[in-house]
């Protein structure tokens, strides 16, 4: 806007100037004017030519006044340039300046970038001995928690290696009625036997052969004499691995189970009994009244009687049931007993029927594969 108002002010104050210089050149022209001795021709040419250069003062004038960048302009170029050639040697400077700044920032950061790489490689290597040295602490920790634990092992042994050398004393001690050097437990002889529950939980199946370990000792303890006192004597041994290996037969196992503590050899009085566990699955082999044996029998071509025959039966009914999966016992080979009222009165039926008899064994109840079996004889008349 202010380049426009110089323009139109300096367009009207031409204008004007041109304007009057025209009208003074015309009278003096009609008048013959003369100037200085100049003929009017010439009177009226040194008029135009004043006139413009008023024009050109009055326009620079104008623009001086009306504008601070005209006045520097015309009065203020030298200062100007001087000004710019000492900015621009300035600049010249800086800009070395800079280059040479740039050049040592290049450097510093080539020095930064060297540090940085050198910090994290120590940062890297002490992060791996960091690492390692967590690793040697938990080691050591480790082993701190070994020897802790070997020492409570140590203690535990000592202190059951110094029960079980009181044990032995008080069952030496406690073997009256025996001879010393006789045979108290023979080879896989049962010491106790009992069905053992599948489908628990490894507590409960340990809580199961503590208990059943806890029995067979009370059974030792009982067979010797030997009165039970508040710390508990130990009187028979199994390996861990035996234990272990029952507890985890029984939880593998689904359905009940039956285990026999049996001894490993010939015990003498005074010894501690060496056991094993026989481990078989408690199947079910007779419900109850089911026939097991029957046998035709003629007593009139027979010898040694009644009770040879009925005697001879029953070893038949035992082979047929440990054939059948009933387990007997390993010293006598026996599954049961026979209570002497049921063999007086099969006698007595045999007897009185004199002949061609049929006897037979049927299931007393539910029998498994512990047993015992446990029979109902019958004596059929078959004199036809």
């Amino acid at each position: 806007m202010v380049g426009i108002r110089m323009i139109v002010i300096m367009a009207i104050v031409g204008g004007l100037i041109a304007y009057i210089a025209d009208n003074m050149g015309s009278k003096i022209g009609k008048k013959r004017m003369s100037v200085f001795g100049l003929r009017p021709r010439h009177t009226s040419i040194l008029l135009t030519v004043l006139s413009g250069m008023m024009i050109s003062v009055l326009t620079i004038g104008v623009m001086a006044i009306s504008s601070e960048s005209a006045r520097t302009a015309l009065f203020g170029m030298e200062k100007i340039k001087a000004e710019v050639k000492m900015l621009e040697k300035e600049k010249s400077i800086a800009q070395d300046a800079l280059a040479k700044a740039k050049v040592e920032v290049e450097e510093k950061n080539s020095i930064i970038s060297s540090l940085d790489e050198k910090i994290r490689e120590s940062t890297r290597a002490n992060n791996e001995m960091e690492s390692k040295l967590a690793e040697v602490n938990t080691k050591y920790t480790d082993a701190q928690k070994a020897v802790a634990d070997l020492s409570a092992s140590k203690e535990t042994l000592t202190s059951e290696v110094a029960a079980l050398e009181e044990s032995t004393a008080l069952l030496r001690q406690g073997i009256i009625s025996m001879r010393e050097g006789q045979v108290f437990y023979r080879a896989g002889e049962v010491v106790y036997a009992a069905v053992m529950r599948g489908g628990l939980d490894h507590e409960q199946n340990v809580a199961q052969v503590n208990w059943l370990l806890d029995s067979a000792n009370e059974a030792v303890l009982n067979r010797l004499g030997v009165e039970e006192k508040e710390e508990r004597l130990q009187a028979i041994w199994l390996s861990k691995r035996i234990v272990d290996n029952a507890v985890a037969v029984l939880d593998n196992s689904k359905g009940n189970m039956f285990f026999r503590v049996r001894t490993i050899a010939n015990i003498i009085v005074g010894e501690l009994v060496a056991c094993d566990i026989e481990m078989t699955d408690n199947q079910f082999i007779y419900p109850d009244n089911t026939l097991i044996l029957s046998e035709k029998v003629d007593l009139k071509k027979l010898e040694g009687g009644q009770d040879a025959v009925l005697m001879s039966f029953l070893n038949k009914v035992n082979h047929k049931a440990v054939e059948a999966g009933v387990l007997p016992d390993p010293i006598t080979g026996k599954v049961g007993n026979m209570d002497a009222t049921t063999m007086i009165e099969a006698s007595n039926d045999m007897r009185k029927l004199g002949g061609k008899v049929i006897l037979k064994a049927y299931a007393r109840g539910d029998i498994t594969t512990a047993g015992p079996v446990r029979i109902r004889l019958e004596v059929v008349d078959d004199n036809e």
